[in-house]
């Protein structure tokens, strides 16, 4: 071999590996930004927890400090199904306190049969309803 080609041989060399220390350089810049995206990402989420898991304790009110993070699951399930039963409760309570009130002043109202006779209108509707169901009536 000639000094030439071993001249040449070493250039190339030395060119590889400048080129893979460069490589080498960006690989890591490129770890490092992707570790800087991934750090950001972590705090967001965090933050995003942090921020709801407030809320959740808000609403869990002054028990919250005694729940622990197992038994949320237990108190969310527990909680909203009450609340959606609570409302229903409430709505059959109106109800029926409408019907009571209904009952209480129709009992006052009468209807007069085509025969003269005197029904009141509970006891129309309880007839009508009977009718309907084909229901013996109860005594």
């Amino acid at each position: 071999m000639n000094i030439l080609e071993n001249n040449s041989i070493k250039k190339s060399e030395s060119k590889l590996k400048e080129l893979e220390k460069k490589k080498a350089a960006l690989n890591e810049k490129i770890k490092l930004e992707r570790n800087k995206l991934n750090a950001k990402k972590r705090k967001e989420r965090t933050k995003r927890l942090i921020e709801k898991g407030a809320v959740l304790e808000s609403l869990q009110g002054s028990n919250a400090e005694n729940l622990a993070p197992d038994q949320t699951l237990d108190w969310i399930r527990q909680n909203i199904a009450s609340e959606k039963e609570k409302g229903l409760v409430r709505q059959l309570k109106v109800t029926q306190d409408e019907l009571k009130f209904f009952k209480r002043t129709a009992k006052k109202w009468t209807l007069t049969n085509d025969d003269g006779s005197k029904i009141t209108v509970t006891e129309f509707i309880h007839q009508q309803w009977l009718s309907k169901n084909k229901q013996a009536p109860k005594n």
